[in-house]
């Protein structure tokens, strides 16, 4: 999820507090539910509950490809309400250390640990993205769900997760590819695997993920179809970016169609 368009170069915290107000009220919206369930149908991860596009075929192949398993630990970066990460390590029967800078996301995360049959195997800390405060190379995979585009350096993000992983593991993530700036958005990459190189990682998958451009304009139709009831529920300051985001990406705002110019991908990349 975007943050709006705006007149200045928001801060981290500034984005760090339009997440603590954009995840507390996802918390309250069915309406938003409703939307993601008619636009993903049995694909979309129910009990996940994402705040972002993530599907159940994503999650099966991010717990694919950490290759990770009992007495082993990976961490989910930028984890918003650990979902995602929870999900992938109830599949894959590893441990997980979940990091996110926004401390309601770690709060409602934290909270939901027991109902993934999770306690004492999983837990989450308010920590950045480049600096995670984690120790070095103490595990065995890291994953990262639709939250890399909000880092303004991905390079220094990509060298946080080098320096986390041990030797050999992987480093799975979605996020965009960007060949246009939408306005108000921190810096982009066209294309992440230089920087993954770089960095010190292997490449060993990298593509679009299944229908993820309709599947984007659906829900964002389906969110200005709901526009009042939506901010009814989450309430202004959390339901107007997401609406400025739906008018915004698919070029109702300006006549350019930023949608058209990026790409979903999951990347699978490999510590060497």
């Amino acid at each position: 999820m975007a943050e709006p368009g705006s007149q200045h170069e928001p801060t981290r915290v500034d984005v760090a507090e339009l997440f603590n107000t954009g995840f507390a009220g996802w918390s309250k919206s069915p309406t938003l539910r409703h939307v993601w369930r008619k636009v993903y149908g049995g694909d979309y991860p129910e009990e996940v509950d994402p705040f972002s596009f993530v599907t159940v075929t994503d999650l099966r192949r991010i717990a694919q490809e950490l290759r990770v398993g009992p007495g082993q630990t990976f961490a989910d970066l930028a984890c918003g309400r650990g979902g995602p990460g929870l999900w992938v390590a109830r599949e894959s029967g590893a441990a997980l250390v979940g990091v996110d800078f926004s401390r309601v996301a770690v709060e409602h995360a934290t909270q939901r640990i027991g109902a993934f049959g999770l306690s004492g195997r999983a837990w989450f800390q308010v920590g950045d993205f480049t600096a995670t405060n984690l120790p070095a190379t103490a595990l065995d995979g890291a994953m990262s769900v639709d939250a890399l585009w909000l880092v303004p350096d991905k390079a220094a993000a990509i060298r946080e997760v080098a320096r986390l992983l041990r030797s050999g593991a992987h480093f799975v993530f979605t996020t965009w590819d960007v060949d246009l700036l939408p306005p108000g958005w921190p810096p982009q990459l066209s294309d992440h695997r230089p920087t993954l190189r770089e960095a010190g990682f292997t490449v060993e998958s990298y593509g679009e993920t299944p229908e993820w451009e309709p599947r984007q304009r659906a829900a964002y139709e389906g969110l200005r179809g709901v526009e009042a009831k939506v901010i009814a529920e989450m309430g202004e300051a959390a339901g107007r970016p997401l609406i400025a985001e739906a008018n915004l990406l698919p070029g109702l705002v300006d006549g350019t169609d930023y949608l058209a110019r990026q790409r979903r991908i999951l990347a699978v990349a490999r510590k060497a």
